[in-house]
């Protein structure tokens, strides 16, 4: 994975990058795009253009060398005029002549437009919007590999680096009993986007200069973001959650071997190879993977190693990594861009992401979806998702209630009507069809 000298090599010819919603995540990622040798930032992209120019602004970019550009010739001219791109219009920006586009908008609808469009036009793609991966993610991964382009997890967000973790444990020989990540915190499902803000406790200063999306935090508080994520990962690497569901106990690493196991041997699992999730009371592991030895020489080597957390006499063994960067994403644009390898590509429907009241929903309603005061997702294995025709979480919003719905039931297709003109619920049918 060492590509540093690869990159280097473009110096002069750098790889052209096209970066759509620059927030939080996206726009730390462009400031060290500019920073990363054989890299260029060609395009932002944000509904909010000044946000895309403002991000150019704090990479270093002059504003002289910045085109305002709102259709597709102008960007394709600026472009071949070495100059770089500032535009409201995303689905422009993702199919314009670049190398790579990075999709961080965090908005499943729009990212699946953007993602298409890359595609098609053949680009590489970077999705870091988890939200169209654990919907439509399998078919997008099919489309990609019709039209020879790469389209890869982002590296610099967990479920990349669960995946990550995953196969350099199997490729030693181990086997997966429970990978996931930690939570930041204990979850609170009926939570509106009028509590993130104040549960974060997030400084002024970095309110007024950053913007945080005030629902997009909400996901996190209401439990539907850490869904979405171990959906994502799960779905890469064909990994249920146990039986009994995700468990998510309340520990320290060393608690983490003793749950994260299988009952017969005093943990909480029915059966092993899940995905799983933690609450900790120490260091967040940002990725986790709980792994099985089943050689007795390797479990008593493993069990004598300092640095390695182990029970059972070396027989589980527990491996994290403490953090995640969004400028870590630059990992997964240069190995798609140089190499056609994606860091994670999800590949079925093994899980999927359902919704839950957050009150009660009366018949006329409008479902506000991620974030809202409506509804929070749950992790749920696909199969048991689909027998009870559970709705997925993204297609849920604008749909309106049809009949009454309990806070915190399930929502069936029988509780709702979809809106059925929504470009994501198309691509569904289609996946479903085809896969």
């Amino acid at each position: 994975m060492n590509v540093v000298s690869d990159l280097e090599a473009r110096v002069g010819n750098p790889l052209s990058v096209t970066l759509i919603g620059p927030g939080v995540y996206g726009s730390h990622l462009a400031y060290q795009i500019e920073e990363t040798p054989g890299v260029e930032l060609s395009i932002l992209a944000d509904i909010e253009r000044r946000k895309a120019e403002d991000a150019f602004r704090k990479a270093g970019v002059p504003d002289d060398d910045v085109s305002i550009e709102e259709s597709a010739d102008g960007i394709a001219s600026a472009l071949a005029a070495d100059r770089r791109v500032a535009t409201s219009d995303g689905a422009l920006a993702a199919g314009a002549p670049v190398d790579v586009v990075i999709e961080t908008t965090g908005d499943a609808e729009a990212a699946a437009v953007h993602a298409w469009e890359a595609i098609d036009a053949g680009n590489d793609v970077v999705m870091v919007s988890v939200e169209v991966d654990v919907t439509i993610g399998p078919l997008l991964a099919r489309f990609a590999e019709y039209r020879g382009v790469t389209y890869s997890m982002a590296y610099g967000d967990e479920p990349a680096q669960v995946v990550e973790m995953v196969d350099w444990a199997r490729t030693q020989g181990l086997d997966i009993v429970a990978a996931g990540q930690g939570t930041e915190l204990t979850f609170k499902p009926h939570a509106t986007h009028e509590d993130s803000l104040q549960r974060y406790d997030l400084p002024e200063s970095f309110i007024e200069n950053s913007e945080p999306d005030a629902r997009m935090y909400n996901t996190f508080l209401d439990g539907t973001k850490v869904a979405v994520e171990l959906c994502a990962a799960a779905n890469a690497l064909g990994l249920p959650i146990d039986d009994d569901g995700v468990h998510m106990p309340e520990t320290d690493k060393d608690g983490m071997l003793e749950t994260l196991r299988p009952v017969e041997d005093g943990g909480v699992l029915e059966r092993s190879g899940v995905i799983d999730s933690v609450t900790p009371t120490d260091q967040n592991p940002s990725a986790f993977v709980v792994t099985e030895a089943t050689n007795e020489s390797t479990q008593a080597y493993l069990s004598q190693r300092y640095n390695i957390k182990t029970t059972s006499n070396g027989r589980y063994q527990l491996f994290h990594r403490p953090y995640h960067l969004p400028q870590e994403t630059m990992v997964s644009v240069a190995l798609a861009g140089l190499h056609d390898e994606p860091t994670g590509v999800v590949t079925e429907q093994k899980t999927e992401v359902v919704a839950a009241a957050k009150r009660d929903l009366e018949p006329g309603e409008t479902i506000v979806g991620g974030g809202g005061d409506t509804i929070y997702g749950r992790l749920q294995n696909a199969d048991v998702a689909s027998d009870a025709d559970l709705v997925p979480f993204e297609l849920l919003c604008g749909a309106t209630v049809e009949q009454p719905v309990s806070t915190d039931q399930p929502i069936s297709a029988a509780d709702v009507s979809l809106d059925t003109d929504s470009p994501l619920y198309h691509l569904r049918q289609l996946q479903e069809s085809l896969l």
